[in-house]
């Protein structure tokens, strides 16, 4: 057996511990005597629209653009939770994605219909065991480590990591198919992921993604750190097989202003790559809303290949309206190696329903 083929089969074996060790806990809760109570089902989601003027540093020309997903990406989602007694519940989620500006559902069209979450799980003293397409701990992370969130058009970091024609530093989509998720309760501030995603390779069952995150929130301080190896999804190939992937990230909130920062580095073995990413970033409350600056850089070093750096930043005003809608501003200045500086500016407005 080949060391590749070891670590996969270790992997396999720790997601099936891990199931193993979770039904178990499950099972012990329902073992006391169950009192089933009516399900409480809910409709939400997250409308944005924004109207801009964009252009990357490596664009010919600049593109004017009524887009949708400035500050979040649009969704609609319906979950529910059923008291099955004894402390245990049954929990779901069926989330979409959909494009405001034309109505299109998905980010694009290659989405499933459910592509933000669909998974089913229960939930107890225990916390939380859930199976079937799930968010990405790594994606969350580097959303809630700096001032613009989760943003796919605005926020420096994200744009690095995630964005395929910023020439994202990590492989693989912001949501994994066919995992299992394992979410420990919170101690002492501190609360751990597992998430393992079966590749559903027929000849190969060792391929799949794993990531484990560790998160501390206490006072001012918040803190994570998120690793994963993954082999499956957007990016991988019969040239590309395996990349792994590592954040650390924290925050300060000194009151007047709350400081972020993280770092990251993606070993993509096959393309002899690896790319360094650092965000910093703040945020400062002004009136009913908050001054948000963030600047991020990532230095990709490949064998054979000259490296190439990418320096981003941004600095944006959000005004909370009530406490379901907010507008937005933004600037975002973009240099990669090689080519000019260029700069993007959007205005948006974002409802929560």
């Amino acid at each position: 057996m080949t060391e590749s083929s070891q670590s996969r089969h270790t992997c396999q074996l720790q997601a099936l511990v891990l199931l193993s060790a979770c039904a178990a806990m499950v099972g012990a809760a329902q073992a006391q005597e169950p009192v089933a109570q009516p399900s409480n089902v809910q409709i939400y989601g997250l409308v944005d629209a924004y109207i801009g003027s964009m252009r990357r540093s490596d664009q010919t020309g600049r593109t004017s653009v009524l887009n949708s997903n400035g500050m979040t990406t649009a969704y609609w989602g319906v979950r529910g939770t059923e008291d099955l007694g004894g402390g245990l519940k049954a929990q779901f989620a069926l989330e979409s994605f959909f494009q405001t500006d034309t109505g299109t559902p998905g980010r694009n069209a290659t989405d499933p219909f459910f592509s933000r979450n669909a998974w089913v799980g229960v939930t107890g003293g225990f916390g939380q065991l859930a199976a079937g397409r799930q968010t990405n701990p790594l994606f969350v992370a580097s959303g809630a480590f700096n001032p613009f969130g989760g943003s796919l058009q605005f926020s420096p970091v994200m744009l690095h990591t995630w964005q395929v024609t910023y020439n994202r530093a990590v492989l693989g989509d912001s949501v994994w198919n066919n995992t299992i998720q394992y979410v420990s309760p919170t101690v002492s501030g501190f609360k751990a992921n597992v998430i393992y995603g079966f590749g559903e390779v027929p000849g190969d069952s060792g391929t799949h993604n794993l990531n484990i995150t560790v998160n501390y929130a206490g006072g001012p301080v918040a803190a994570v750190l998120s690793v994963q190896e993954a082999e499956t999804g957007v990016g991988f190939d019969a040239t590309v097989k395996r990349q792994t992937a590592f954040l650390a990230g924290a925050s300060y909130d000194f009151g007047s202003v709350k400081a972020f920062g993280q770092w990251q580095r993606a070993r993509t073995p096959a393309r002899r790559m690896e790319a360094d990413t650092l965000q910093l970033g703040m945020s400062v409350p002004v009136g009913s809303g908050q001054i948000m600056a963030s600047a991020a850089t990532t230095e990709r070093d490949i064998t054979a290949a000259a490296s190439t750096r990418r320096t981003s930043w941004a600095v944006g005003y959000n005004h909370a309206v009530s406490k379901r809608t907010d507008l937005y501003a933004v600037y975002l200045r973009d240099k990669l190696t090689g080519f000019g500086a260029s700069g993007s500016v959007g205005m948006g407005i974002r409802h929560r329903f």
